[in-house]
């Protein structure tokens, strides 16, 4: 599954816009998956909500306490909290590229790390129980999760133009002296008429 993002990002006053269009197959993992794993932690809690004691951290025994889903997934309620926790991180990273991909890659090791403990010992770490189906579960999310962080983003980059709005229009009394002013060109200081010089006023004087 992948999901198609969308960016825009505007490069000037010009008008011009990059539209970058891409596809996150890690987000798409890491959505599938935690809907998945989540929804399956939810339902083991709910068939097997037995906790063994946390005295038994590392090495203790945790018994598988019951089958579910038709008998397939042997659990207990550590290994559903652990796979509920599992699902809603991934889902709470896969609302971008570089945390979904950071998310699965957490995750995946984590729940690699559970299926071969799980293999070697027969539980995780003296918590969890799981039988074959349930470390094979794991596995398999763990391989697709770790694959999926690995993958690029897809991007395709896409320039298109915004067209500016027309100016105003310009008075015609405006465009006239527009006009008047480009065909007689700029008035100098030799055009210009010198200022006329006042004759002194004089009264007469009786005698």
């Amino acid at each position: 599954m992948a999901v198609t993002a969308i960016r825009t990002r505007r490069t000037r006053r010009t008008g011009t816009a990059t539209v970058a269009r891409g596809v996150s197959l890690a987000r798409g993992s890491a959505l599938t998956l935690g809907t998945v794993l989540l929804a399956a932690g939810l339902y083991f809690l709910y068939k097997q909500h037995g906790f063994t004691r946390l005295s038994n951290f590392p090495n203790g025994n945790a018994r598988v306490q019951g089958t579910v889903f038709l008998g397939v997934f042997g659990v207990n309620g550590w290994t559903g909290e652990l796979t509920a926790i599992a699902g809603g991180l991934l889902l709470l990273g896969a609302a971008h590229h570089v945390v979904a991909r950071a998310m699965s890659l957490i995750v995946g090791v984590a729940l690699a790390a559970a299926a071969i403990i799980a293999l070697i010992s027969g539980n995780v770490l003296g918590l969890a129980a799981a039988n074959r189906w349930t470390k094979l579960g794991w596995g398999v999310a763990a391989v697709i999760l770790l694959a999926g962080a690995l993958l690029p983003y897809l991007r395709r980059a896409r320039t298109r133009t915004i067209v500016a709005a027309p100016a105003a229009p310009v008075p015609p009394a405006a465009a006239a002296r527009r006009a008047d002013g480009a065909r007689n060109g700029p008035i100098t200081g030799r055009d210009q008429a010198a200022p006329m010089e006042r004759e002194p006023v004089t009264t007469p004087r009786e005698e």
